[in-house]
């Protein structure tokens, strides 16, 4: 029985067969002029998606703040460098990430902390920071780290100035019971389609009561103005992560969510202090 010959064999046929010097250059010219009409059709349309905020007005919730990522200013994530840089440029929050060393100490880290040397201590962290005004995200990667976080939170009377997110809905009463009095948000992944449904409202609204989160910390692409609205109405806050680009700034803008989460902390402070100064 002969073999049968797929689709891409015989297009490796065709291409064998008339695959001349000048076809090859006729077909790369094509193929390289289809990707440049592309990219000038993308960039022509991100550039009026981001003009055409500047003809709203912008406002802000109460107490809107912008939380500096870790690694912002150009630093090293999770370092006391990034905390200082932080503190010094007058940021509302810094996001640091929580972990756990293998004998329990809390420290700060992304990624699995697998010895005892790894990670910048808490500790030394909270004492970097009580002089000064600054809030903290604590971002918690290792939910095991939650009874000696709170301990160290009250120890160094940090209770007023930090927050959890890094929540799931499935880990928030392990939040509540580990770390009583101390705000967190619920990481959720709202739909932009769902999201005008009253049912699907509903059940968001109904998460939240359940979980006892004080709102929504999401990416930025999952949020919208609907969201906001609904949350704002009903109490809750909503914030985005992580907002680096301008047209990403513009369109998080608009949406007023209660703080926005971004590596660029000063382009984010341009395009609210420039808004609207360049439409025509």
């Amino acid at each position: 029985m002969p073999e049968k010959t797929t689709r891409w064999k015989k297009f490796k046929r065709f291409l064998k067969r008339n695959m001349t010097p000048l076809w090859a250059k006729r077909f790369s010219y094509q193929v390289f002029s289809a990707i440049v009409a592309w990219v000038m059709i993308i960039g022509v349309a991100m550039y009026a998606f981001t003009k055409s905020y500047d003809s709203i007005k912008l406002s802000f919730v109460d107490g809107f703040t912008i939380t500096a990522h870790t690694g912002a200013f150009n630093t090293p994530a999770n370092s006391l460098e990034s905390l200082n840089a932080a503190v010094e440029n007058g940021v509302d929050i810094a996001e640091i990430d929580i972990r756990q060393r293998p004998d329990g100490t809390v420290v700060m880290g992304h990624d699995i902390i697998t010895t005892n040397n790894d990670g910048v201590e808490i500790a030394l962290v909270f004492e970097t920071v009580k002089e000064s005004s600054i809030r903290l995200n604590l971002d918690i990667k290792d939910i095991k780290a939650l009874p000696d976080l709170h301990k160290l939170i009250f120890d160094y009377g940090m209770e007023k100035r930090v927050f959890l997110t890094g929540i799931e809905t499935y880990q928030a009463k392990t939040a509540a019971d580990n770390c009583p009095d101390i705000d967190y948000y619920i990481n959720y992944v709202p739909s932009r389609i769902k999201i005008f449904s009253e049912d699907y409202q509903q059940k968001i609204l109904d998460m939240l009561e359940k979980t006892g989160g004080i709102g929504i910390n999401c990416n930025h692409t999952n949020a919208s103005k609907t969201l906001s609205d609904l949350l704002h109405e009903n109490g809750y806050k909503l914030s985005v992560w992580t907002v680096d680009k301008e047209y990403q700034m513009k369109r998080a803008l608009v949406i007023k969510p209660d703080n926005i989460t971004t590596r660029e902390v000063d382009m984010l402070h341009s395009v609210i202090d420039n808004w609207g100064k360049h439409k025509k």
